[in-house]
């Protein structure tokens, strides 16, 4: 488990970007955060895998405390991280050697990358990419690389910060039903950092990040009211669903209409919430 307890962090300038966050994460568990720009959510991310050390409060992974710098490469191999900016995590010069990197370096045999490497791009979809030089990859090709080459390592924990901010709609389902099939098949826990909540929506319990604190902390239902309360902006798919959400609302205090969010009955929500004056209850 990754336990974070009181967590404050601030920068040499003085000014504080995390003021005492707590929350854990299990193994098998996925948990999201979001927040607006400025936030402290790339900040929260490093603190998580040791490559910065708390101001205040603790990280601690599976007993570990990530300010001891004796056991902090333990730390990194149980905790993976993908930056935002793969350009960042990028160092080798096909995708094959990138993917590999981090298996070749915890000591596995040859087979053993290899198969990971193939498992790796074949689920992320990039396997026709192996022998591409990473410099001609396009910004989405280096995000799915990043994700793959920190999956093969089979960290217990994964932390992705932004991983669809740089993918097209097709390759962003792509990564995320991987992500899924991943996670069930290696039992690791997940902190999916992004500022799309369709990308967070399924977590188990979802985080928002406001001036360095943890302002809310539920599902995903309850985030939508706590960001129409807060006067929060909703884009997307997360505008969607509150309009969903209130258009069965609506139907359901009509007499002989379908209360549940059956495919029938969302619809109608759905073609309620065009209609000229329908309105949200907020």
């Amino acid at each position: 488990m990754i336990e974070v307890s009181g967590l404050g962090y601030a920068y040499p300038a003085g000014r504080d970007v995390l003021r005492g966050v707590d929350f854990s994460l299990d193994r098998g568990a996925r948990v999201g955060l979001v927040g607006e720009n400025g936030s402290g959510k790339t900040t929260l991310a490093r603190l998580l895998c040791g490559l910065q050390a708390p101001t205040a409060g603790r990280v601690v992974v599976d007993g570990l405390d990530t300010a001891d710098r004796g056991t902090i490469y333990e730390v990194r191999r149980r905790v993976g991280l993908v930056f935002q900016d793969p350009e960042r995590q990028m160092i080798e010069t096909t995708v094959e050697r990138e993917v590999g990197f981090g298996p070749r370096n915890l000591g596995l045999e040859p087979a053993e990358v290899r198969r990971r490497v193939a498992d790796a791009l074949d689920l992320f979809g990039i396997a026709h990419l192996g022998k591409r030089p990473c410099h001609l990859l396009s910004a989405g090709e280096k995000q799915l690389v990043s994700v793959a080459s920190v999956f093969t390592m089979r960290p217990a924990y994964i932390v992705l910060d932004e991983p669809t901010a740089l993918l097209d709609p097709s390759a962003r389902r792509t990564l995320l039903v991987a992500l899924d099939a991943l996670l069930a098949e290696t039992g690791a826990g997940a902190l999916v950092i992004s500022m799309r909540l369709e990308d967070v929506w399924q977590c188990e319990e979802i985080m928002f990040l406001r001036e360095g604190r943890v302002d809310f902390k539920g599902a995903g239902e309850g985030l939508l009211r706590y960001m129409r309360g807060a006067g929060l902006p909703l884009h997307g798919m997360a505008l969607l669903a509150a309009e969903i959400q209130a258009g069965a609302r609506r139907l359901a205090h009509v007499p002989g209409r379908c209360p549940s969010l059956t495919p029938e009955c969302l619809t109608e929500a759905l073609a309620g919430a065009g209609r000229p004056g329908a309105k949200g209850d907020g």
